[in-house]
């Protein structure tokens, strides 16, 4: 097995272009979005408002199961069992609904659209520390130093 420094992953995995851009996928750009991981990106389509948040917020309680396996459409907070930095969440959550998506696709849960996306997404950016912080746990309130 290769380490990490191995070339076979630098020949594979590039840092995103600092424009924004998104190679190989023209019209869509990527939007740093931390807080569910130090790293996280999201990408954008502007002429149809196209999101993929990916893990900034998700479509379904993450950490209910009965949520998971029933798969109701509605906006959550990132998975609070690996949310490392909350503050920056938030803060992503508000770029990421200041786009206003016609359309999100996240990482946990179905694909979300209309006034339904609009005004729950609304919501979150506007109450996330009620809706989505966590009580306690471990990275509340105090985020990892990487």
């Amino acid at each position: 097995m290769k380490g990490t420094d191995s070339t076979i992953y630098r020949k594979r995995i590039q840092p995103l272009p600092g424009d924004g851009s998104v190679p190989f996928l023209s019209g869509w750009r990527w939007i740093h979005t931390p807080g569910h991981t130090p790293g996280h990106v999201s990408l954008f389509r502007d002429h149809d408002r196209v999101l993929i948040a990916g893990d900034a917020f998700t479509t379904v309680k993450q950490e209910s199961a009965l949520a998971v396996l029933d798969q109701e459409k509605e906006v959550h907070g990132p998975p609070a069992y690996f949310t490392t930095d909350w503050t920056a969440a938030k803060e992503s959550v508000r770029r990421l609904e200041a786009l206003h998506p016609s359309v999100v696709i996240t990482g946990h849960g179905l694909p979300l659209r209309g006034e339904k996306l609009a005004g729950e997404l609304g919501r979150l950016a506007h109450d996330f520390d009620h809706l989505a912080v966590p009580p306690e746990g471990r990275y509340v309130p105090e985020h990892p130093q990487l």
